[in-house]
């Protein structure tokens, strides 16, 4: 009984002559639990309103949390009279050490984050990033998906989609096609821009303005080429582009408009 009524003795001495210190520290250590959940409540809100919602939302809310929870944790052991010196050291050694770790990880979210800021292109876009083309499927905190023509999903990593250059077909909802036509020599070139102009005319995707435009363009080793441009909206773009190609042949052959192919003579000297 000697020994506890002494240990009370002992405590009601400390807290009375360190009451003010006392105070000090259990206000800051509520005030710091107010503050962790108040900024990560706030930056988990300001991540659900942006594309980084979901997990990789989710992932940096726990990030930043758990760095402020080790920040905390310093100043309180501060209060305390620890000296807190070597822990900075150690958090510090192993903060670089994690980080040489999962450079590349780092890389791809900073350049996810990147990603989303510039908006370079958005879910449901046809791009092409580095020679691959597809449509965007998802924009994740370290990769983008897209999905090809051929119905194949590729994974790109981010540091690769922003050292890439980017085409983004769909960002302004109308596209070019771009054809080119072969005739033989000696074909009566206003027959070939009416047959080709009458073969348009039957398109509703292609748009009046800007006008069609049919033109001679070269002098080829064994044809004459037309170039062929006209405007229409981006999903209507493959299927245009291969119905003028298949109407086109067909209407060449109806008007005797000949194809030509390469051609070599060889002439025999005896």
């Amino acid at each position: 009984m000697e020994f506890f009524k002494n240990l009370w003795d002992s405590v009601q001495g400390f807290f009375f002559a360190n009451w003010n210190r006392i105070l000090i520290f259990l206000l800051t250590l509520i005030a710091g639990l107010i503050v962790v959940k108040v900024l990560t409540g706030i930056f988990g809100r300001l991540m659900n309103r942006s594309k980084l919602k979901g997990t990789a939302g989710n992932f940096l809310t726990t990030l930043v949390k758990t760095a402020l929870v080790i920040l905390y944790v310093i100043v309180l052991l501060s209060m305390l009279g620890v000296d807190t010196t070597s822990l900075v050291a150690v958090f510090s050694v192993l903060t670089l050490a994690i980080s040489l770790a999962v450079q590349g990880v780092v890389s791809n979210l900073a350049s996810g984050i990147m990603l989303v800021v510039t908006k370079p292109f958005e879910e449901g876009d046809f791009v092409d990033i580095g020679g691959t083309s597809g449509t965007v499927e998802h924009i994740l905190i370290t990769c983008t998906k897209l999905k090809t023509g051929d119905n194949r999903v590729v994974t790109i990593p981010n540091s690769s989609v922003t050292a890439a250059t980017i085409t983004n077909y769909s960002t302004k909802g109308t596209r070019r096609l771009d054809l080119t036509f072969s005739a033989a020599y000696g074909t009566d070139v206003a027959l070939v821009k009416e047959t080709i102009l009458a073969v348009i005319a039957r398109h509703d995707e292609i748009f009046k303005d800007p006008a069609p435009m049919v033109r001679l363009t070269e002098h080829g080793a064994s044809s004459i080429d037309f170039v062929v441009r006209v405007w229409l909206k981006g999903g209507d773009y493959w299927s245009v582009n291969f119905d003028l190609k298949e109407e086109v042949y067909a209407a060449f052959n109806e008007k005797g408009i000949e194809i030509p192919f390469p051609q070599m003579d060889v002439h025999v000297v005896k």
